[in-house]
């Protein structure tokens, strides 16, 4: 059997591999088809045919090329929705000798989303990047692209309640199958020796969009004494202006993110939009209180293994800081149910979860 597993332009670079989780996740979707048996083709676009100069025109031409690479016999798709539509309209109206998708045929096209829909996506971001004097890009082809896309698939596969709640807006509840994501917690443990009681609290923020993972509002919800708080910022680039106890650490290697969830005592993460963010089950691994906002709440039972905060709001934010810095038995009490809950959510599931959707879509 063969299985056409094309996940977009960044996958097989060095430099995307070196500081991206998420990377790791669909390493595990290529191994789980291989162990239901099929044998994996991945397009291979040399970069230089990437037009980088739009969303679309990067879309695009990493699709159209994947597309003139597909093999004649096809089993299985399986993609994102946004670099998927050229090779999915492909393999569809083939009249040649792809009679894998002839009409009544058993193969199958699986499309995962990882984001909530552009709908509820652009309505959370397009007010709050005109605010900040930045560009959002609302492209209609670009919608018309993952809605289409979306449209032409067998099954999609969702990463989160809120993930599918957003998509069954597109196509019907029904279609929508679900592999949630895990966490590794034999590399992300808490440290093994508690951090200095200093009455310092630091506060790890990883993400790398200040506007959409909500960095402005974490710094205004920072307290005024910030001699009793450090924030330390991951991924995103430096700020202009930088606040007392606020250490910017850029881009940091997957591999040295459990040495950084050790060295801090809770993720804030007050993310506008998301479907999962992988750092927030890293931190409960890691035996932090992830901060977050509800989508991302999800992985864990608020005011018991995490705490949520409502979307833009910077009291609410700020109360949790308080709390977490006023009260280290707290901290710790959430910290420690933050970490047993993470030992539950493996990445062997996620993969199980994902073979049984394969399955399931398949009969």
């Amino acid at each position: 059997m063969k299985a056409v597993f094309s996940p977009g332009p960044s996958y097989l670079s060095p430099e995307v591999r070196k500081y991206a989780g998420w990377v790791r996740i669909l390493d595990l979707y290529k191994v789980a088809l291989e162990e239901l048996g099929y044998e994996v083709f991945i397009p291979k676009v040399d970069p230089k045919l990437i037009d980088q100069s739009s969303t679309v025109s990067k879309i695009l031409s990493y699709d159209i090329v994947a597309a003139s690479q597909l093999p004649e016999e096809v089993d299985l798709f399986l993609g994102p929705p946004g670099y998927s539509l050229a090779q999915v309209m492909k393999l569809r109206g083939h009249s040649g000798t792809t009679s894998s998708f002839k009409a009544g045929a058993n193969s199958r096209v699986f499309l995962y989303i990882w984001n909530n829909s552009d709908n509820w996506r652009d309505a959370q971001l397009r007010e709050e990047y005109t605010k900040f004097g930045r560009r959002y890009d609302t492209s209609p082809t670009w919608r018309w692209i993952n809605r289409t896309a979306l449209e032409m698939s067998d099954w999609v596969i969702a990463c989160s309640p809120w993930v599918k709640k957003t998509h069954s807006e597109i196509v019907r509840e029904e279609k929508i199958l679900m592999a949630l994501w895990g966490v590794d917690s034999t590399t992300f443990t808490p440290a093994e020796k508690p951090l200095p009681t200093d009455g310092v609290m630091r506060i790890l923020f990883v993400g790398g969009d200040p506007i959409r993972k909500g960095l402005i509002y974490l710094l205004q919800g920072l307290p005024r004494d910030m001699e009793r708080v450090e924030l330390w910022i991951a991924g995103c680039a430096p700020l202009q202006e930088e606040p007392y106890r606020i250490k910017q650490l850029g881009m940091v290697p997957h591999n040295q993110m459990p040495e950084l969830y050790q060295s801090c005592h809770a993720l804030v993460l007050p993310s506008l939009e998301d479907g999962v963010a992988l750092c927030v089950q890293e931190a409960m691994a890691s035996g932090l209180v992830a901060v977050t906002s509800p989508e991302t709440g999800e992985v864990f039972e608020d005011g018991e293994s995490g705490i949520v905060v409502p979307y833009r709001d910077v009291d609410a934010i700020a109360r949790a800081i308080l709390l977490l810095r006023d009260n280290p038995a707290i901290r710790e009490q959430i910290g420690h149910k933050a970490r047993a809950l993470a030992i539950t959510q493996t990445w062997e599931t996620t993969k199980q979860q994902f073979k049984e959707a394969i399955l399931r879509g398949l009969h």
